[in-house]
């Protein structure tokens, strides 16, 4: 019977831990996915990777001021954007992680050692300026799912 109970416990407990959104989270936001993706891509620069559905955009390597890191055997450190977009249906959540990688000499690979908040909350900032910028009204369908 203890068992049991306590098993719940932690089961309970991890289900409400999975449940957190790292980074910096934007709420609310009431814009169609491809106007996100365009404000997204235009603040994060060159993008390295789009994932298959497009809510999910991975910027090229960048330094503490974003600027484009060029990758040398001497570079120790080097960081990258992650956002993604939330939600099934409107209004969106747009989270965005900017994670730093430091090269481990010893595995001879790329670890990822922390995840910096303040640059994130810079880029989430520069994302919502450019999604309240838009031209586009806010009451277009959404391609993915128009109903």
């Amino acid at each position: 019977m203890i068992k049991t109970r306590n098993f719940l416990v932690l089961l309970i407990g991890l289900f409400l831990s999975s449940c957190t959104t790292p980074g910096v989270v934007i709420d609310n936001s009431n814009y169609s996915i491809k106007q996100h993706r365009v404000a997204i891509t235009a603040a994060l620069g060159l993008v390295r990777e789009i994932s298959q559905n497009g809510r999910t955009v991975v910027s090229v390597f960048h330094d503490k001021s974003f600027a484009e890191l060029e990758l040398t055997p001497k570079t120790k450190e080097r960081y990258y954007t992650k956002a993604t977009i939330l939600g099934a249906i409107r209004p969106y959540r747009v989270s965005v992680e900017v994670l730093k990688e430091v090269r481990d000499p010893e595995l001879k690979a790329w670890v990822v050692v922390d995840s910096d908040m303040r640059m994130a909350a810079q880029r989430a900032s520069v994302i919502e300026k450019l999604l309240n910028q838009s031209r586009d009204e806010g009451g277009t369908f959404d391609q993915e799912a128009p109903f």
